[in-house]
């Protein structure tokens, strides 16, 4: 046998070598610190978003190589009432200053323990507390189905004189009736000073409705119509759901830039 068939291959490798061109680990993904996030607010050219971003970062939990001593430095100067940046309002109807206390309160003991105690007070400029109480939900409720109950009343008058479409009619004002009281409760609970005054106009246009249907028919059912109609039920409604009081400043102006 010659010495060629003899040879010995070359031994297998035990050890896989790494290679070494392989791309490094993709990071994972941060969010601006919000040192960063303020001073874009306070940059020129201030625009809603900026504010937005700024409350955005007040919701976040604090990262984990972040002192807690200075984001709550941080949190304080927002809620120092001289502090304009305090006042901006975000797109939803929030301000800067009520996410920054959302935020220190959110840190826990010591720190919560600064949130000054001015801040404490939960009631709003006109003395109502934000937020609906549960009476308020259940009135809504209980207006929304007699309102109801009054339309199918509506509906069968109209249909005895044989109007047209008064059945599509009377459905249609009930369900914008359920849904614009529905995003009432919905704008009270998430805050949202928008929904609150869309939906508290619809609510007030019923009302006046149903008073323009209780007050001519008063004559002709001995004032029993100012007891049946729901007219009362809806000023009520519109009222307990009216839009909280609105004390927020609005943005700071841009600084122009230099004219050509």
């Amino acid at each position: 046998m010659s010495q060629q068939a003899l040879r010995s291959a070359p031994p297998p490798s035990t050890v896989d070598e790494a290679p070494t061109d392989l791309p490094a680990p993709v990071a994972a993904e941060s969010y601006p610190p919000l040192t960063f996030l303020l001073e874009e607010v306070r940059a020129p050219g201030l625009v809603r978003a900026d504010v937005d971003a700024l409350i955005v970062g007040l919701g976040r939990p604090p990262a984990p190589d972040e002192p807690l001593r200075e984001r709550a430095d941080l949190l304080l100067g927002l809620l120092d009432r001289n502090n304009t940046v305090g006042d901006y309002t975000g797109s939803g109807g929030m301000k800067v200053r009520h996410a920054a206390k959302e935020a220190l309160l959110a840190l826990g003991y010591p720190y919560a323990l600064e949130l000054p105690p001015e801040l404490l007070e939960t009631k709003g400029t006109n003395g109502r507390e934000p937020g609906l109480s549960g009476g308020d939900v259940t009135l809504a409720v209980a207006s929304l189905l007699y309102q109801s109950a009054g339309l199918v009343g509506v509906g069968f008058f109209l249909n005895y004189f044989r109007m047209p479409a008064a059945t599509e009619v009377t459905i249609g004002i009930g369900a914008v009736l359920w849904l614009f009281t529905l995003l009432s409760l919905v704008g009270h609970h998430s805050r949202s000073r928008d929904l609150q005054v869309i939906s508290s106009t619809v609510l007030w246009a019923a009302a006046v409705v149903w008073s323009l249907i209780a007050l001519p028919t008063a004559l002709l059912t001995n004032g029993l119509s100012l007891l049946t109609v729901p007219w009362h039920l809806a000023m009520w409604t519109a009222f307990s759901l009216r839009p909280e009081s609105d004390t927020e400043e609005p943005l700071a102006p841009s600084t122009p830039g230099p004219t050509p």
